[in-house]
């Protein structure tokens, strides 16, 4: 019993003191904002998986489809290949109020990495200003 309690309060004790350890609240936020990134990457891309390049329409920053309409989209990605679904984000890089997201998405070839742009957005989240083949859709 007594060598219960010792086990016991050494587990106390390493609790106590990794949550000291990890109690950053700018790493935390940090961290909230790359989830919250990465939560709009998979549903974009996963989107974009299921119905082509529409499905990001919904994505992009008011700022860009203020100048790209839903058709101008699909055309300024009608060469590109569809993606089979999201697989993961590599990275984030912040430059600014800009968050450059790194990509990896399935293709049946296999997993191909690219840089997405998203900016905050007024109405809370986060969107799309620039991926490849988006600065060819500008009405």
């Amino acid at each position: 019993m007594g060598a219960l309690k010792v086990a016991g309060m050494f587990v106390v004790g390493v609790s106590l003191a990794l949550t000291g350890c990890g109690d950053d609240s700018a790493s935390s936020t940090d961290d909230e904002t790359v989830r919250e990134i990465a939560g709009v990457a998979e549903l974009a891309a996963n989107a974009y998986a299921s119905v082509g390049p529409e499905g990001l329409y919904d994505y992009l920053a008011p700022e860009v489809t203020k100048g790209c309409s839903k058709d101008g989209l699909a055309a300024a990605l009608a060469e590109a290949d569809v993606p089979d679904g999201f697989r993961r984000l590599a990275g984030v890089d912040f430059d600014g109020k800009e968050a450059h997201a790194r990509v990896v998405q399935l293709f049946s070839e296999g997993e191909r990495e690219s840089e997405w742009v998203l900016v905050p957005v007024s109405a809370g989240g986060w969107r799309l200003v620039d991926l490849p083949g988006l600065e060819s859709c500008r009405n």
